[in-house]
């Protein structure tokens, strides 16, 4: 278990000591202008990150690497307007009693709710072929852990453990209201589209300590995986209809939208542009409420730039300042 002085890094202030364990998430050396090298590190646990320094380090023959727990005592500075650690000491921690999600972001809801809802919703798909397709995905013991704990993300939107799961359980209650408001959608097909559209980031990512791309990952991309895995599954449903699977595959190869934001196609029938903009949606949305829980202490009317949307968000506290517009 994590022990730390402070309980959350969004609260430290500047003139303060810090003494606590945590996830190196990148290490680099590099040397001032007088010539003394110096250790430049992110270290994160799951309440965020923060930039750290260590002086003169080549003379403490420091031994630790990325993705390493370590325990640090550390000054806190503010440099440039941004806070950041002074690290007076440093040493790998060890393993024993270490839980994931002690450092890195996870989830405020519950996976394992979050997946025993969605598989229930899967139970309740009719087309008998589609069912039993999403069956054999959320209901393989190793592949349903995956799905369960898989951020969506590592940067832009429900970037977290658990942020899979929490992404479609969001878009599964989306996906019912819109059906209902468009009775012509065909509904398990929107739901499997959903379940399923983004099943490669299981491969895609490694997130057993920071959350990363694996090889594979950026060799192939998480529509290419999910196509890939959901094929194989589908294989073993007896008799699972050619002209469905085709529907299904080209939901998720079409989910991203357009071709300059990675899709292989276009969404070319109205199933799979309901599941496109359904996941824009959700996606953006998750990501203006991050920026905005990021920079709750931060003064000003907008937030920083939002890398997913390339645009400075009006915060939620200048809209209720500013009103509505007079009639």
């Amino acid at each position: 278990m994590k022990e730390s002085t402070v309980a959350s890094l969004s609260t430290l202030s500047p003139g303060s000591t810090v003494q606590s364990t945590f996830l190196v998430h990148s290490k680099d050396r590099k040397t001032t202008n007088a010539g003394s090298a110096y250790l430049d590190l992110i270290l994160q646990d799951s309440t965020g990150q923060i930039r750290a320094k260590i002086w003169d380090c080549d003379r403490l023959h420091l031994e630790f690497e990325v993705d390493d727990i370590v325990r640090v005592n550390a000054a806190v500075e503010e440099y440039q307007g941004l806070r950041q650690l002074k690290v007076r000491s440093l040493s790998r921690a060890p393993g024993d009693g270490l839980l994931l999600q002690d450092y890195l972001p996870h989830s405020a809801q519950d996976p394992a709710a979050l997946m025993a809802s969605v598989i229930e919703r899967a139970r309740q798909v009719s087309s008998p072929p589609l069912r039993a397709l999403l069956l054999a995905v959320l209901e393989d013991p190793a592949l349903a852990q995956k799905y369960q704990q898989a951020p969506a993300a590592t940067s832009f939107h429900h970037a977290y453990l658990g942020g899979l799961v929490e992404h479609v359980h969001s878009l599964l209650s989306l996906a019912d209201a819109v059906s209902d408001h468009y009775p012509s959608l065909d509904r398990n097909l929107v739901i499997a589209g959903l379940i399923l559209h983004d099943i490669g980031k299981v491969e895609e990512m490694t997130f057993e300590r920071g959350l990363r791309y694996t090889t594979r990952g950026k060799l192939l991309g998480h529509i290419a995986l999910g196509v890939a895995l959901v094929r194989e599954k589908a294989r073993a449903v007896p008799d699972f209809p050619p002209e469905l699977w085709d529907r299904l595959e080209h939901i998720i190869l079409s989910h991203h939208g357009q071709l300059d934001f990675g899709s292989p196609k276009e969404p070319a029938f109205p199933e799979a542009l309901a599941v496109h903009y359904l996941d824009d949606l959700d996606s953006k949305l998750a990501s203006m409420a991050a920026q905005y829980a990021a920079e709750s202490g931060q003064e000003g009317d907008w937030t920083t730039r939002n890398r997913a949307l390339g645009r400075e968000l009006l915060k939620p506290a200048a809209r209720e300042k500013h009103g509505p517009n007079p009639a």
